[in-house]
């Protein structure tokens, strides 16, 4: 792709991600792709000013390294004369605090950050330099780590991070070669990150592993594949939500916070599969508990739907049916 018509792209990404004029923050790590994030976003703004800002977080990982890419943000910021919000780590503190890996532990921390920082510095929207490589990546990951039907999706281009602030993703449709391209075209400084060698972390291993050896013993065309499975995930399950409540609303009778009452008779005409996705829909509007919930619980929620029962959930919670009520109460 030629750097003018990524440009261009990119900027109509943005004005769709993003209201115009609403003020948006720029997470840069001083890599490749987060330094062209921040260029696309100067160069949108020239033509559609908006207020910008720059966030930087240094892991406190890998020492000189980290503080030589955080100086590199802040002289980027500055050329471009935007405020830099940059905040360090203590060093060995994310693997002090990490309770799974510290992969996780570290993509945590900097999502804690830019929540917080986008909040107090009052920017609504907060931009990301995840582009397809990452999202065929994820897919992978995640289909070997044991997806359901929502892990096909990959990465959203726009999710909420609070209520207060939306995560976009303008850069989602390049790929990485198309930001290597404007980067050598623009003389764009970034850092290398040693660590994205490192087969420590599961998706270096997908990156640098599994994929090429995908490409190389069955399909060249792997990660296109991967990421129009993900296109399509998101559009059936964008229509298996309209169709969740739009039945929610045909079946629900009355609804409080510690007890909803729905028409069983209006929950038996639609597949079953559809019915625990509705109910699921429901538990989370009502902000109850689900993560003890197994699919087990969620079947024998419905199973009852066929018969006058009751069942007990976890976390206080409880489902019965009776004449043509299902009923659900939280303790």
């Amino acid at each position: 792709m030629l750097p003018e018509r990524l440009i261009a792209q990119a900027q109509v990404r943005i004005r769709e991600l993003v209201p115009e004029s609403a003020g948006l923050l720029l997470a840069v790590s001083g890599g490749l792709d987060s330094m062209v994030l921040l260029k696309i976003a100067v160069l949108a703004a020239a033509e559609a000013p908006r207020r910008l800002a720059v966030a930087h977080l240094d892991h406190g990982l890998r020492g000189t390294a980290g503080q030589i890419e955080s100086s590199l943000v802040q002289a980027a910021a500055a050329e471009n004369r935007l405020d830099c919000f940059s905040e360090s780590l203590p060093h060995g503190s994310l693997n002090s605090a990490s309770r799974g890996s510290l992969e996780e532990a570290a993509r945590s921390a900097r999502y804690e950050f830019l929540e917080r920082t986008a909040r107090e510095k009052q920017f609504p929207f907060v931009a990301v330099a995840h582009h397809s490589d990452d999202q065929t990546e994820t897919v992978l990951l995640n289909i070997a780590r044991g997806t359901g039907l929502g892990g096909l999706k990959g990465m959203p281009d726009r999710r909420p991070l609070s209520p207060a602030v939306q995560l976009v993703r303008p850069l989602l449709n390049f790929c990485r070669a198309d930001l290597e391209a404007f980067a050598a075209e623009r003389c764009i400084p970034h850092a290398q990150d040693a660590s994205n060698n490192s087969s420590e972390f599961a998706r270096n291993r997908v990156r640098h592993q599994i994929l090429t050896l995908l490409r190389e013993s069955m399909n060249p065309g792997i990660d296109q594949a991967l990421v129009r499975l993900a296109r399509q995930a998101s559009e059936q399950l964008t229509c298996r939500d309209a169709l969740a409540d739009q039945l929610l609303e045909q079946s629900l009778l009355d609804c409080s916070p510690a007890i909803i009452r729905l028409s069983r008779s209006r929950l038996l005409q639609s597949p079953e599969p559809l019915v625990r996705h509705a109910l699921i829909r429901l538990w989370d509007r009502q902000t109850w508990p689900r993560q003890r919930l197994t699919a087990e619980h969620w079947l024998r929620t419905t199973a009852i739907l066929k018969q006058d029962s009751s069942i007990s959930l976890p976390e206080g919670l409880q489902a019965e049916t009776r004449a043509d009520l299902l009923i659900l109460r939280r303790c």
